[in-house]
């Protein structure tokens, strides 16, 4: 091989890197602290919105549980108040249930 074919296989040693001036390493400081003052301020706010979140989900499941609590109440009062009421008047409770059948059943019925 030939002095030139060496000198085009030889890679050149890389340049050392300038040291940063002053004025770099202060920008550079000053873009630190402003990272850091951002993700400071960031994290506070969410955590304040999380904590908006909990609240607002704790309440909703007290105003669901409430009625859902109200409901199921007034339905076993239904309940019973239906039970009582075919005990006291069997004959107009079954004289009843047949007439809404015998109708349900005439008007599904003529769809056919």
């Amino acid at each position: 091989m030939s002095n030139e074919e060496n000198d085009q296989n030889v890679v050149p040693a890389p340049t050392p890197e300038p040291a940063p001036s002053s004025d770099t390493r202060n920008r550079l400081s000053a873009a630190r602290e402003f990272a850091s003052e951002q993700y400071e301020r960031l994290r506070r706010v969410t955590a304040d919105q999380m904590e908006n979140v909990r609240r607002y989900t704790q309440d909703a499941r007290r105003q669901l549980n409430e009625g859902w609590d109200a409901t199921r109440t007034k339905a076993k009062d239904l309940h019973h108040a239906g039970e009582e009421y075919v005990k006291a008047n069997p004959t107009v409770s079954v004289l009843g249930a047949l007439g809404v059948g015998l109708v349900l059943g005439l008007l599904l019925g003529s769809r056919r």
